[in-house]
């Protein structure tokens, strides 16, 4: 059988531009579609012709750009054409070694389709529907997330000026007594006005933070105070109380689809078995919960795609940038921030996690304490937390591909159980 057609695909939002390659490398078709139905059927109807005038099968190149790209791949995969989906560094690549800087829709579609014949690449895993679904769950959960910080601020600097000693009662503004509280009694007069059943609020404050009653009054009390203390400094006109109880009503809105979210994730993480495996086995590494577990899990997918913990680290956008041209070499390159930005963000705090004391003041991974604290003594801040985020996708590496529970050992015991372990194998 001869060479496969092969047809490049550069896709945007609303159209795909589209270079076919003959089995002898020539441009035989470069057209545009527009990604809806009828522009997807047109481009089968030509992959179609030209399969039969040449006899041979049309593979499809395309690659994975943003979510754009998996209407197009679910289209042709029914059509049972051959889809290879790419990173799209592995597209820059190609794109970057002309002479002159071409930069348009029909060269990028070319030098795609030119992957192909090069076998110049690697096929980006579609993952199982479920690691899928979980992956987008996650990703909301981080977008709603930011969505109730952003209202919380806005609640916080309508309170800077109506009730500035309010956050002096009530710390936690995302906390459902403060913001129960909040929404029926939004303004300092409301606290004051003498016709207010103190017996009904100090019930709310009970029965809403699962508290004792003293605990309560005293809260009541507080609260009143500081009303008292805002009343000679506030700052409050007609529309204060309907933007507070406006802004939580939205926070609420949003708390409760977080938690619809959450319980999708859950419900998700147990069905598959494997998952649900390695999501127990991550929640061994100190900081790890169920979410940034399956946080890591549906971002990372399948570990057995990454033969050694560096291939991990790249995946992440945390290996350092290259820049070498005979004998220069720039030295303290900054990283790659390849991947998602997002995953790096829960990195951080799971470096964070290891290399500071919770709450009782004490350290969950001493090692990687000590780790850090070595490095931080002639080393920036921002370069330490990023070997110490290195390290703790080593750790996810190994904990995944060995299959075993983390456990907690320094350099030297690691060394040593290495040198046990050849032994017994010689």
């Amino acid at each position: 059988m001869p060479n496969k057609l092969v047809a490049g695909i550069d896709i945007s939002k609303a159209f795909s531009d589209i270079c076919i390659l003959s089995p002898r490398n020539e441009i035989i078709v470069h057209t545009k579609i527009n990604n809806d139905y009828e522009g997807m059927k047109s481009i089968d109807l030509t992959f179609k012709k030209l399969e039969t005038d040449y006899n041979t099968q049309l593979v499809v190149i395309m690659e994975a750009t943003a979510h754009y790209h998996q209407l197009l791949a679910n289209f042709f995969r029914k059509l049972d054409y051959e889809i290879i989906v790419i990173n799209p560094i592995q597209s820059n690549a190609i794109k970057n070694i002309n002479i002159r800087k071409v930069k348009s829709d029909k060269t990028d579609a070319y030098n795609i389709a030119l992957l192909y014949r090069l076998k110049n690449y690697s096929e980006t895993e579609t993952h199982a529907d479920i690691i899928i679904s979980i992956k987008k769950l996650c990703r909301q959960h981080k977008e709603l997330t930011d969505e109730i910080v952003e209202h919380i601020n806005r609640l916080t600097g309508f309170l800077d000026t109506s009730f500035p000693d309010f956050r002096k009662v009530f710390t936690d503004l995302q906390g459902k007594t403060a913001l129960t509280i909040l929404a029926e009694y939004p303004t300092v007069t409301a606290i004051l006005d003498p016709e207010l059943d103190k017996a009904k609020i100090i019930n709310q404050i009970k029965t809403i933070s699962h508290k004792s009653e003293s605990y309560a009054i005293k809260k009541y009390d507080k609260l009143y105070q500081a009303a008292r203390n805002s009343s000679e400094i506030c700052i409050s006109n007609l529309s204060t109380s309907i933007l507070i109880q406006t802004t939580i009503a939205v926070i609420f809105s949003l708390q409760e689809a977080l938690r619809a979210i959450d319980d999708e994730i859950s419900r998700l993480s147990i069905v598959d078995e494997q998952f649900q495996i390695n999501v127990k086995l991550l929640q061994t590494i100190p900081g790890i919960g169920e979410y940034t577990a399956c946080v890591l899990l549906s971002e990372i997918g399948n570990i057995e795609n990454f033969s050694k913990p560096k291939q991990l680290v790249a995946f992440f956008g945390l290996d350092p940038g290259v820049s070498q041209s005979g004998s220069y070499n720039r030295k303290n390159n900054k990283i790659s921030k390849r991947g998602s930005p997002y995953v790096r963000t829960i990195l951080h705090m799971l470096a964070k996690a290891n290399v500071y004391s919770n709450r009782n003041r004490e350290y969950p991974n001493p090692v990687m304490r000590d780790y850090f604290e070595k490095k931080i003594v002639d080393k920036p801040y921002k370069v330490v937390m990023c070997a110490v985020m290195r390290k703790m996708v080593q750790i996810i590496f190994a904990v995944l591909r060995d299959q075993k529970p983390f456990e907690l050992r320094t350099p030297d015991d690691h060394q040593k159980m290495i040198r046990l372990n050849n032994k017994q194998a010689a």
